[in-house]
């Protein structure tokens, strides 16, 4: 197969609406869970110095994992699903009834009467997740394709070796107990009548940890530990840099028309590794706040402000940024929404201290509870955030 060949079949079954997912059955989270984690994909591709990649979403499947942008050679299919509590059960994922295990007096006498075995339907298993990721992969005759069911629960699968999939993933299809095992090849057989054997080990289960009440977090600890590998100073911003990549990729989930070239697939409904180095890239080009608050410490230092207080607004400071780092708690917020309200209706004076000043005797009043240099540390950071980016 030719690297062309396999833009092409990327193509040809991305115009396949059977193997796209639209939209999510689980509100707002269910829909933006894919976003974060195909950020926090993307860093890991990045981390792991992947030469190229290239994610679709909402063409094959939740999203596509390709090597290349241009010439892909290889493929992975992901079914991007989250759960709010408890684990994945058998007939949900495979539109089956779950074999039954025998009972003891059945398995210690032979000489036990059974009731006939049901045979087993298969309707529902082209609707199940399992079912649509076996179907997108059989829709490739020559590109190299796995699948992967990820989510933030696990499955409650039983494996041959004993144990279950929901405490050991990632693991293949091909690792469940044997009657699981031949009852997926039987349902997926049915899928493609006279159709090679349906190939288990080519599907995977794998559970990220991503909770269904904050999907940013993962994401901004990944671009937090590849900011201080790649670029320090600004690590201060993983926050911000991981919410502008979740706002580049909301419109690629909304494209439903059919695309006649890989080309125009790729740039209405993909991101590249080279968009998410210009992404990076900006962050260069915006001042580092921290580097400023030492610019308005010495200003403020020179205007009469004792050691003591500079060095301890120093530290609040630091911790203010790690906390805004993280998403802020509620207070935090309101703090930072208060200063920014101050700031929009009180004059700039030619000196800081005054400010500064006038700022924290309304700040001493709304938040009693804080200590005078957190509240200076906070108004400072919210006053050159407001410097730097007005809007």
């Amino acid at each position: 197969m030719s690297l062309v060949d396999g833009a092409a079949e990327i193509l040809l079954v991305s115009n396949d609406p059977k193997h796209s997912e639209t939209g999510g059955g689980h509100g707002a989270k269910g829909v933006d869970f894919p976003r974060w984690w195909a950020v926090f994909r993307m860093i890991e591709l990045e981390k792991a110095n992947e030469p190229d990649f290239l994610l679709l979403f909402e063409s094959i499947q939740d999203v596509a994992e390709l090597d290349s942008a241009t010439t892909p050679s290889r493929a992975r299919v992901y079914q991007v699903k989250k759960k709010d509590a408890g684990t994945w059960t058998w007939s949900v994922l495979t539109g089956t009834s779950a074999p039954k295990a025998p009972s003891p007096k059945q398995s210690k006498s032979t000489k036990a009467i059974t009731a006939p075995v049901k045979a087993p339907t298969f309707e529902k298993v082209s609707e199940s997740a399992l079912g649509k990721l076996h179907l997108s992969l059989t829709a490739f005759s020559s590109l190299p394709v796995e699948g992967v069911f990820l989510s933030n629960a696990g499955c409650d699968f039983p494996l041959a070796s004993g144990g279950s999939a929901a405490t050991t993933m990632p693991c293949s299809l091909a690792d469940l107990a044997t009657a699981h095992v031949q009852l997926l090849i039987d349902a997926f057989a049915s899928l493609s009548p006279g159709a090679p054997p349906p190939d288990l080990a080519r599907v995977r289960l794998e559970k990220v940890a991503i909770h269904s009440d904050n999907l940013a977090a993962p994401a901004i600890a990944a671009a937090l530990e590849l900011l201080n590998e790649r670029s320090p100073e600004h690590a201060g911003q993983a926050k911000a840099f991981v919410d502008s990549l979740v706002m580049q990729l909301s419109p690629l989930t909304r494209r439903t028309d059919a695309c006649t070239s890989f080309e125009k697939l790729v740039k209405e409904r993909g991101f590249s590794r080279n968009a998410f180095l210009a992404a990076l890239a900006d962050l260069e080009t915006v001042p580092d706040r921290l580097a400023l608050l030492d610019v308005w410490l010495k200003q403020l230092q020179t205007e009469g402000v004792d050691f003591m207080t500079i060095t301890s607004v120093r530290t609040a400071a630091a911790r203010a940024q790690r906390d805004r780092l993280m998403g802020g708690t509620n207070i935090s917020n309101e703090i930072d929404s208060f200063c920014d309200d101050w700031i929009a209706t009180n004059p700039w004076t030619s000196n800081l201290r005054p400010l500064v000043e006038a700022a924290l005797a309304v700040l001493r009043v709304k938040f009693s509870g804080h200590r005078d240099h957190d509240l200076m540390a906070r108004f400072v950071m919210r006053a050159i955030t407001k410097c730097v980016d007005p809007n």
